[in-house]
C-alpha cells in the first residue's frame, strides 16, 4: 500500500480522453488509489482498460457504458455498477480482487467471456453479483479462488459457451446461493470437483444445451433445498456423481433430461425428508443410482418417464418407516434392477408401473416391496 500513489478519478477519466484522442490501443493503470467516483456510465471507450493493483474510493461506475474490454487484476473496489454495460470482448475480474459491495451487471451484453476466478465478493444486502438477464457470448467462469459472500444471481441470462465454477466457493446459509432461473447455457454447465455452495442453488426452469457435471460437488443447505431444479432441461447428461454431496433436498420436479440421470457414487442427505424427488421427470436415457450411492431420506420417481433402464444395484437408500424408493405410475423402457446388494430402509412402491423390461429384485434387502397393477414384461424376485 505504502508505494502506491493517489489520484484523483476526475484525473483517470482526463487521462483516458487524451489518450484517445491520441488513437492509444491500450490504457493500464497500475498501483493507484484512485480517490472520488470513477464514472464512467454512458460513456464510449474504444479500446482495452486494465486495472492493476488500484484501490477504489468509492463504486466503479460502468452504467450503460461501452469499452473494447476491461481488466480488474488485483484491485480493492466498493462495488461495481455494470448494469447494461457493453464489453467487446472479455470483462475479467480476478486475481485477488476485492469487492466489498455488490457487482452489477444486469441486462449486460459481453461479447467474450465473464471471469471472476480468483475474485472475492463480500456482497451487499444479501446479494454478491447480479447477473440477470445479461448476455455472454463466451464463458463465464468462477472458478479457482473464486469466493461469493451472498447470492450469484445469473437469472435470464444467455451464456454461449460454459458456465464453469469447479473449486468456487457460493456461501449464502439458509438463503440463497446461486439464483439461475431459466437460465440458458450453450456449453456444459460444471460445478464439480471443489465446488462448494452454502444455501440453496436455484436451476428452475434452466436449459442447458450439454451436460451438468456435479461430480465432487458439495451443495449444503440441511434442512432446506440444496437445488431447485424443477422444470430443468438438460440436452445432454446429468452428473450428480463421485462424491457429489447434497445436505438438504434435490428436486427435480418435470425435468426433461435428453440422456442420463448419473447418480453413481452420490450421496443425498435430507433425514427424514425426501433427498430426491424427481417426480414426473423425463429422462431419455437411465438413471443409474448404484455402486456406492447413498441417500438418507425418500426417493421420488413417481410417475416419471425413464427411457431405459433404473438400475440402484448396491445402492443403499435410507427412510426408515416410510417409502424409501417410489417410482409408482413410472414408465420405464428398461430393466428395473434392485438386485444383490440393493438395501433399503423403508419399502419401495412400484405400484402402477409399466415396465418394459424385467424386473429384478432377487436377494434385495428392503422393509417391502409393493407392485399393486404394474405392468411388468419380465420378473426374478424373492417375493
Amino acid at each position: 500500500m505504502s508505494d502506491r500513489r493517489a489520484i484523483s478519478a476526475s484525473a483517470i477519466v482526463a487521462q483516458i480522453a487524451q489518450r484517445s484522442a491520441e488513437g492509444v490501443s491500450v490504457i493500464s493503470f497500475e498501483d493507484l488509489i484512485i480517490q472520488g467516483q470513477l464514472d464512467f456510465s454512458g460513456t464510449r471507450v474504444n479500446f482495452p482498460l486494465t486495472f492493476v493493483r488500484c484501490d477504489f474510493e468509492r463504486e466503479l461506475k460502468f452504467c450503460g457504458a461501452a469499452v473494447d474490454a476491461l481488466l480488474l487484476s488485483g484491485c480493492h473496489l466498493n462495488g461495481f455498477d455494470g448494469e447494461a454495460l457493453e464489453v467487446g470482448s472479455d470483462l475479467q475480474l480476478c486475481d485477488a480482487t476485492e469487492v466489498a459491495g455488490v457487482v452489477l451487471l444486469d441486462r449486460a451484453r459481453i461479447g467474450g467471456n465473464l471471469s471472476c476466478s480468483g475474485a472475492s465478493l463480500r456482497g451487499s444486502g444479501g446479494s454478491a453479483l447480479s447477473v440477470d438477464e445479461a448476455v455472454v457470448e463466451g464463458h463465464v467462469v468462477m472458478g479457482i479462488g473464486f469466493r461469493a459472500s451472498g447470492t450469484v444471481s445469473i437469472r435470464g441470462a444467455w451464456i454461449g459457451g460454459m458456465l464453469y465454477c469447479a473449486h468456487g466457493i457460493f456461501d449464502n446459509p439458509g438463503g440463497i446461493a446461486i439464483a439461475a432461473d431459466d437460465l440458458e447455457v450453450a456449453g456444459h454447465v460444471m460445478l464439480n470437483h471443489g465446488f462448494k455452495a452454502g444455501g440453496t442453488v436455484i436451476l428452475q426452469r434452466a436449459k442447458f444445451h450439454r451436460l451438468l457435471y456435479c461430480a465432487h460437488g458439495t451443495f449444503e443447505n440441511p434442512g432446506g433445498e440444496a437445488i431447485r431444479a424443477d422444470g430443468l432441461k438438460v440436452d445432454g447428461r446429468v452428473a450428480f456423481s463421485e462424491w457429489f454431496c447434497a445436505k438438504g433436498a434435490v428436486t427435480m420436479r418435470g425435468a426433461a433430461l435428453g440422456e442420463e440421470l448419473f447418480c453413481v457414487g452420490g450421496i443425498f442427505q435430507n433425514p427424514g425428508g425426501v433427498a430426491l424427488d424427481a417426480e414426473g421427470v423425463e429422462v431419455r436415457g437411465s438413471v443409474r443410482m448404484h455402486a456406492r450411492f447413498l441417500v438418507q431420506g425418500a426417493v421420488r420417481f413417481t410417475g416419471a418417464k425413464i427411457g431405459g433402464a433404473l438400475h440402484c444395484g448396491n445402492g443403499r437408500f435410507e427412510h426408515r418407516g416410510g417409502v424409501a424408493l417410489a417410482a409408482n405410475g413410472a414408465t420405464i423402457g428398461g430393466d428395473v434392477i434392485l438386485g444383490s446388494g440393493f438395501r433399503a430402509e423403508g419399502t419401495v412402491n412400484l405400484d402402477g408401473a409399466k415396465i418394459a423390461g424385467s424386473l429384478d429384485a432377487e436377494y434385495a434387502v428392503h422393509d417391502g416391496l409393493t407392485t399393486a397393477g404394474a405392468a411388468i414384461a419380465k420378473r426374478s424376485d424373492s417375493d
